[in-house]
């Protein structure tokens, strides 16, 4: 797996398939990418066979009926395992991209251009795949590396500030677990990610992947190690989900999981109060938390007891235990979970 990160690369593209023999493309995207994006891209295709598939973009396309859709229209266009398919979006087309290349035929050829920060930084990377069933996410997948991923940092230039919250989202995760001195410069540096300074952007960027790629490096496969990765996902995951994928995007529950999480951590003793009140002040600044009734914390744990990630059949949770550094934890009490949740304590 290739890895190309830059400013206008794009242009590289035609030189790749040349020297890869692929000139059948199949290129599934979404409305917006296709509005912002769609024409830039079909000029660098002149002279090869290509299809455009377009979903909707959002979390609900991550379905089974959109799989079964993009195979119907891959059959139709007698896509073959000689063809390359391309991802060419944000966090959504990517994995059902890749869940349709790791399927169909089993196995064909796929590579990412990813849109958005988010999937520059973390989606993108590492061969995860896979689709939302009923209202558990990401609960059917495989794992299946793309040939080549290839980040232009242009590509960011049409995003939201929301979209642009959700990628650093994951960036502030990388420095939570990994490289505190990150965490820091995002949070003092907020301003400029906004504002998408371009070299600020690619620097990101390059270090997210930089730990990304050598965590899993070591735990391939999701077994271990690369669990660390998934901090804030446990309960963000069940916070999407509770509110059907509309309300609060991927990287914004991912904040809210952090939060809840790094006070489970500081209540146990992992950490201490001066720490977690600095993780709380730099995420609360994305975004509010949020204080739980009973009855919607009921709702949550019953979506967490069916989470994909779990340890001798055991919900884990990732919980900080140092600046920079989190563990793995499979025997965190219930009421700690609850507790978090009612946000009694902000």
């Amino acid at each position: 797996m290739e890895i190309l990160t830059g400013n206008n690369i794009l242009a590289g593209l035609d030189s790749y398939f040349k020297d890869n023999g692929y000139d059948n493309l199949y290129i599934i995207t979404d409305h917006n990418v296709k509005y912002y994006h769609g024409k830039y891209l079909s000029s660098l295709l002149k002279g090869y066979n290509y299809k455009f598939y377009s979903i909707p973009p959002g979390e609900k396309s991550k379905s089974i009926d959109v799989v079964l859709s993009i195979y119907d229209d891959l059959i139709e266009n007698q896509i073959d395992r000689e063809s390359l398919i391309i991802a060419f979006g944000g966090g959504v087309v990517g994995d059902i991209t890749g869940f349709v290349a790791a399927t169909f035929k089993r196995g064909i050829d796929y590579i990412q251009i990813p849109t958005t920060l988010l999937a520059q930084v973390d989606s993108s990377i590492g061969g995860k795949v896979g689709i939302d069933y009923k209202g558990l996410k990401n609960i059917i997948g495989s794992f299946h590396f793309p040939k080549l991923i290839l980040i232009d940092i242009q590509l960011l230039k049409t995003l939201s500030n929301r979209d642009i919250t959700s990628g650093l989202a994951e960036i502030l995760k990388y420095g939570l677990i990994a490289d505190y001195d990150l965490f820091n410069y995002i949070s003092s540096n907020l301003s400029k990610a906004y504002n998408k300074d371009e070299h600020f952007l690619l620097d990101l960027v390059n270090k997210s992947i930089s730990i990304k790629q050598d965590i899993v490096s070591r735990d391939k496969f999701d077994k271990g190690e690369r669990r660390i990765l998934n901090f804030g996902h446990t309960v963000g995951h069940s916070i999407e989900s509770y509110f059907d994928f509309s309300q609060y995007n991927h990287g914004e529950a991912v904040i809210l999981g952090m939060i809840y999480e790094s006070y489970i951590g500081k209540e146990v003793g992992l950490i201490d109060d001066d720490y977690f009140w600095e993780i709380y002040n730099s995420l609360t600044k994305l975004i509010t938390p949020l204080k739980f009734n009973d009855l919607e914390i009921k709702y949550l744990l019953e979506i967490m007891e069916n989470d994909k990630k779990k340890l001798n059949d055991q919900t884990i949770l990732i919980l900080p235990i140092g600046k920079g550094k989190v563990g793995i934890f499979n025997d965190v009490d219930v009421d700690l979970i609850i507790n978090s949740l009612k946000g009694e304590w902000f």
